[in-house]
């Protein structure tokens, strides 16, 4: 394998680990975003946004990077290439390797699960809205004096 090859095996694989840590950030800004949506704290929520717009960017980019890295190594750019060049990797680092992707798939179904529960929340509190503002209509047609 040249050096080049070797550069990019070793990128993947810091890459694993910067994402592993960036997917647990996620996961905690997503358990914050769901308490300030429950409490209505619209000026936390815009800072929040700011925080996890940037986190979630930084995922986007290393996804990008891993299918570049991939397809330069020959292999698919998904799941399957990266399980394929995990086999290839010799026997301690394929064992930790490994496990690393296998907890970066977790903790990236843990946070797709709470940022549905986040979006089910935000979705009941917009159609209460709904709900309240169409009563106020009818309330402040009923105060009205016929013509």
């Amino acid at each position: 394998m040249s050096m080049a090859l070797k550069l990019r095996v070793k990128q993947l694989i810091i890459g694993i680990q910067q994402d592993s840590s960036r997917y647990a950030e996620l996961q905690q800004l997503l358990l914050n975003q769901h308490g300030l949506l429950a409490s209505h704290d619209v000026d936390g929520l815009t800072a929040h946004n700011q925080r996890q717009t940037r986190v979630m960017a930084e995922i986007q980019q290393q996804a990008q990077q891993r299918c570049q890295h991939l397809l330069a190594l020959g292999l698919k750019p998904d799941e399957k290439g990266m399980a394929t060049l995990i086999t290839k990797l010799p026997g301690q680092l394929q064992q930790s390797v490994g496990e690393q992707w296998q907890r970066l798939e977790l903790l990236l179904q843990q946070c797709r699960r709470q940022n549905e529960l986040n979006g089910r929340l935000l979705a009941g509190q917009i159609e209460t809205i709904h709900t309240l503002l169409g009563q106020e209509s009818s309330y402040g047609q009923q105060d009205r004096f016929p013509d």
